[in-house]
């Protein structure tokens, strides 16, 4: 029977406070700019500071964090730059990802995307605005869930990619984007690869356009 290292312990709580802290920036339970609370985080977790500190500079190093000088650890905004820069990823590995589903979805997954939007109409209303972000989000995991390519899914994991795009929720509204997920839709039914891409990505490229306008001073 093999017994488990002091260091092997401290690798896997450092592991599971890091994906503790990741889900909370990622759901956006700890906000834009706010402060890591390192004395609450450890008293609700019933641990010592020391994993705390090394999954934070993990995050520092992988741009989820910003580390202040004698202030502490504060949870990123992106620049227009970077936003240009992650809807180019996302852009690249979605377009494959969408075809991958033409090509590998089963019938039962491709329902699942086509009906996505079905209770939504044109004009979605004010209070209905949050569902709609959270739906949107579902559509692109699940196309990438369902590209059946385990390195497109571990890089979603690993770089938080899509999360990091919705960080300040949606970049245009359902009036602009709606017709833009039906078109992609279209493509999934037919499972028409090429149709589907090329709508996914003039849907994508149109929010990398939002902050490429901003640099630009337009």
């Amino acid at each position: 029977m093999y017994m488990a290292t002091p260091k092997v312990e401290n690798k896997a709580l450092r592991n599971y406070v890091y994906d503790h802290i990741r889900e909370l920036i990622d759901q956006g339970i700890i906000p834009l700019g706010e402060k890591i609370n390192k004395n609450e985080m450890a008293k609700s977790l019933g641990i010592s500071q020391t994993p705390i500190n090394d999954a934070l500079n993990q995050l520092v190093g992988e741009r989820f964090l910003e580390q202040r000088p004698r202030s502490g650890y504060y949870v990123r905004e992106f620049s227009s730059k970077e936003f240009c820069e992650l809807f180019e990823m996302r852009a690249g590995l979605e377009t494959i990802a969408v075809r991958l589903c033409c090509e590998n979805a089963t019938d039962e997954q491709l329902h699942t995307l086509i009906t996505m939007f079905d209770e939504f109409s044109e004009e979605v209303a004010d209070e209905l605005s949050h569902h709609y972000y959270e739906v949107d989000r579902t559509f692109h995991e699940h196309i990438i869930m369902y590209s059946n390519n385990s390195f497109i899914l571990d890089t979603l994991r690993s770089t938080g990619f899509l999360a990091r795009t919705y960080q300040k929720g949606l970049v245009r509204g359902p009036k602009v984007t709606m017709p833009e997920h039906k078109r992609i839709i279209e493509g999934l039914k037919k499972r028409d690869s090429q149709a589907a891409s090329q709508a996914m990505l003039d849907h994508l490229l149109g929010s990398r356009d939002v902050f490429k306008e901003k640099l630009l001073g337009k």
